[in-house]
Order: C-alpha cells, then structure tokens, then sequence
C-alpha cells in the first residue's frame, strides 16, 4: 500500500532544515558580519558615511544544495535630530535554499533605528525592522521521488508515473523585529551587548499540511576589543545565544588582531589595514575556523565549519564555508565634528 504523501514530509523537513517553524532562523557562523539577521538596532551603528555587506554560505554540498545569500545597505540620515544622537536607515535581503528540492525562503526588510549618546563613552541604539518574505519548494516534478516508483527488483525507476501533483505552492508572510543595541568605548577596550527579537508577529506559515505559526527568535549578543598598549595586537572576543522555540545555540570564540597600518575614519587619512585568525564554537554542533583581512576600508572575512554533530555520519564531518565582505566609506573630514558617537 502506498504510503502518505511523501511531499508533505519533505516539506516539513525542509522547513526544519531552513529554520522554520520549530526550527533555527538562518544564521552565520561570522554573525558579527551580518549585522541585520543580528539585530536591528545595529543599523547605522558604525563610523562612517554608510555600510554594505554580503555574505555568502554553503554547506553539507556532499548531501544536497544548502546555500544563504544576505546583503544589507544602512546609513544614518539625520545626524544630532536627537540631542547627541541621529536616525538611521537600511535595507536588506537574505535568500536561502535547503535540499535537492531547493526548498527557498527569501526575505526583504526595511530598517530604522535610532541613537543617543549617554556620554561620550556609551551609546544606545534602538532599532525596527520590517517587510516580506516568501517561501517555496523549487524543485519541480523531476526533482521529486515517491516510493510507487520504487521497483522491488531494479530499485529506483524515474519513468514510472507517481500519480502525484508536481507543483507546490508557494505562499508569503509579513515579517517585523526589534533590538537593542549598548555599546562602551573607552581607550583601552570596547565593548557591546544587544538584545533583538525576531518575527514578532508570529507569521502564520501554510504549506500543504506543514501549517503553524513562525516562532519568535530571540537572539542575545555580546563582544569586546581588547586592545593591548603600544602593542600592534588586540583580543576580539564574542559570544551569540539565540533561541526560536524549543530549539538553542549558542557559539563563542575569539579572533586575534594584528594590525599592520593604522588608518584613520576620515577620507583624508590613510585606511587601516589589518589581519585576524581565530575561531569559535557552536556547541554541539560545529568548531568554526575564520581568518579576516582590513584593507582600503573593505573587512573580508572567511570561515569554515568541521561539523562535529551526529549528523556527521551523513555529511562525512564536512561542514560548510563563509564568506563575508564589508565596506564602510570614511567619513568627509567637514561632517567629522558634527557627528555623535556611533
């Protein structure tokens, strides 16, 4: 007798592995790098006149095709509106593909965030996020198998009809978040902690019988640069804890900084450049090597992951590669006094 609709499985097992329902959003090993899956209230939270960011990961290619694109653009916009603080502005992106059926999410959100400077040491940053997301099975019929075209005697036969529907539909979500973000800068270190909550209105997700509402995700942040006196190395460390229902993670790590120019944050001093290694470690589930380069006001990450879960035994410890690439432009030396601490 043949069994239930397979496809519903399939999807249901996509879902997990793409994060959804009772499983973990998408997310990079180089979090840091990904300021707007991390949390809103990063927008605009840097020094410079504004930011882009792409991000690149592919993992388990042994097992099937599991791929995430993510790209943001932020700014701020209104510099000193708030007394000793500004507005700011971005949009992002993230595309993201799960299993030989190419199970998709892609998402695009606008964001506004605004900050005030308590001193001028501490700054608070309070951030929105919203838009629209859809999701969907790719994969058309030919991608697809049911167990009526499986032959006892010759196994697997691609001819044989599965008297099953090869479309599936594909449906859309409204998607909105929140965070915040403290960060600390003294001489001698700095440091942030954020907090941000996403998918705050719970989106229902309807496909096939797979129904449900998306889980909220909390994500708790933190790091440091620890810089050593007139010495040219520094200490990054971090830590992430994120939480989407019944599922946890946490990774931490540090890299080690050797700086090998000093720049300037204005265009007419020279650009910093830099080298990191290090690494971190997603607990239960990966060990996580990363090497990163600073150089003409681009910040070029690469990282690896050595899969160290069960599911080892399918993926053959192969985990997945990170690519991740920053560009901030300086600040104009004439807008250099007016601007808060960001």
């Amino acid at each position: 007798m043949r069994t239930r609709n397979i496809q519903i499985a399939i999807v249901a097992l996509g879902m997990c592995l793409g994060g959804n329902l009772e499983a973990q959003d998408i997310h990079f090993s180089q979090f840091t790098a990904s300021p707007s899956t991390l949390n809103p209230g990063a927008t605009g939270a840097f020094d410079g006149e504004f930011r882009v960011v792409g991000n690149m990961r592919e993992q388990w290619k042994n097992v099937g095709d599991f791929s995430t694109y993510a790209g943001s653009f932020d700014m701020p916009i209104m510099n000193d509106v708030i007394t000793d603080g500004a507005l700011a502005f971005g949009v992002n992106f993230y595309s993201d593909k799960s299993g030989d059926l190419d199970f998709s999410t892609t998402l695009a959100n606008l964001s506004v965030a605004a900050n005030k400077s308590i001193d001028k040491k501490n700054n608070f940053s309070l951030g929105i996020q919203g838009g629209f997301g859809q999701r969907g099975v790719q994969g058309g019929a030919d991608k697809q198998e049911w167990d009526n075209q499986y032959d006892l005697d010759y196994g697997f036969d691609p001819s044989m009809p599965n008297q099953e529907p090869g479309a599936v539909e594909n449906f859309t979500f409204g998607d909105f978040s929140g965070g915040l973000l403290w960060r600390h800068k003294t001489d001698k270190a700095d440091f942030h902690v954020g907090a941000s909550l996403f998918h705050l209105n719970q989106a229902k997700q309807k496909f096939l019988l797979a129904n449900g509402k998306q889980f909220m995700e909390m994500a708790l942040h933190g790091g440091s640069h620890i810089k050593i006196k007139d010495q040219p190395f520094s200490f990054i460390p971090q830590v992430l804890f994120l939480k989407n229902g019944a599922q946890k993670e946490i990774s931490a790590g540090m890299l080690v900084k050797l700086m090998l120019r000093k720049g300037s944050i204005y265009t007419d001093g020279s650009s910093e450049t830099s080298v990191y290694v290090g690494g971190y470690y997603r607990m239960g589930d990966a060990a996580i090597a990363m090497v990163k380069m600073d150089y003409m006001n681009f910040s070029v990450g690469f990282s690896y992951d050595f899969n160290i879960s069960t599911y080892k035994a399918v993926s053959s410890g192969k985990g997945g590669f990170e690519l991740s690439i920053i560009y901030i432009k300086p600040i104009l030396q004439t807008r250099a006094k007016k601007r808060s601490l960001m």
